[in-house]
Parts: C-alpha cells; sequence; structure tokens
C-alpha cells in the first residue's frame, strides 16, 4: 500500500463491502478529526459526526471500538 492509503477516507473505494471499518470511539469524541485524503501529502479535517456519516454513506457499519479501555483491560 502506498503511504497514506490507509485513511478512512478509502472506503469509498470498497463498494463490495470487502473491508470491515473500525473507528475508535475517543477519536470520534472529538468535534474535529484530521485524516489523508488518500494521500500523505495533505490532510483534510472533517466533523467526526460528518466522518462516521461518510463511513456509513459508503454502505460500511463502522465497528465502534474504545481502544483506550480495551488497553487498560488487557493490561
Amino acid at each position: 500500500m502506498a503511504p497514506g492509503s490507509v485513511t478512512p477516507l478509502a472506503l469509498i473505494n470498497d463498494p463490495d463491502g470487502h473491508v470491515t471499518a473500525v473507528l475508535d470511539t475517543g477519536l470520534l469524541a472529538h468535534e474535529w478529526v484530521n485524516c489523508h485524503p488518500l494521500q500523505n501529502d495533505a490532510s483534510v479535517t472533517i466533523r467526526a459526526t460528518d466522518l462516521e456519516r461518510f463511513v456509513r454513506t459508503t454502505g460500511h457499519a463502522p465497528l465502534l471500538v474504545d481502544f483506550d479501555r480495551l488497553a487498560n483491560d488487557e493490561a
């Protein structure tokens, strides 16, 4: 994979739904999030609610995971 291609915005390239979209609830707790627009020489800022809506609009039901809690449970 090319650097910057692992981004939630890449879900637009998975119309058949082969990818499971996993979003961190800690990330979604912020009003604004940044991500690469399929390349790593730029970033876009989007509201967390709009990012989740984008994921759903691409036909993916995001798996919401609290990675902080998960890490603490495993410690």
